[in-house]
């Protein structure tokens, strides 16, 4: 990957590449992360339990109402994510390379899609002419 493609290189690694509506973001190490963070939480007494909980709930009713609050999958994800990592650290002249990048990427993509429209109103423009 080259720079242009990777402009935050650390903590964790962000690449960015084009697509035609816009900018992917590759977050992956930092998403490794989280899910470190997501098992070592459940690996610990303050989950554990929960987990159990919901394996053992695979075999329950599929048509039993339940109000939200009474949602344990639900409402274990909501816990862990207040436990876990959610922000992703960008530092330094990292923000500005990373800025720069989306920026190009952006021009890039608008610069692409007035094309498209362009070559599609000439290609009416002659299929009608040819009409």
């Amino acid at each position: 990957m080259t720079r242009t493609n990777t402009p935050v290189d650390g903590p964790y690694r962000i690449t960015t590449e084009p697509i035609p509506t816009g900018v992917t973001l590759d977050v992956e190490p930092f998403v490794q992360r989280v899910v470190t963070d997501v098992v070592e939480a459940l690996l610990t007494d303050r989950f554990l339990d929960r987990f159990d909980g919901l394996v053992d709930m695979q075999a329950r009713d599929p048509y039993l109402i339940e109000r939200p609050q009474d949602l344990p999958f639900e409402g274990l994800v909501d816990d862990l994510v207040a436990e876990v990592r959610t922000k992703l650290p960008v530092y330094g002249r990292q923000c500005g390379r990373l800025a720069e990048r989306l920026l190009t990427l952006s021009l890039a993509g608008q610069l692409q899609s007035l094309a498209d429209r362009r070559a599609a109103a000439a290609q009416r423009t002659e299929r009608g002419a040819a009409a």
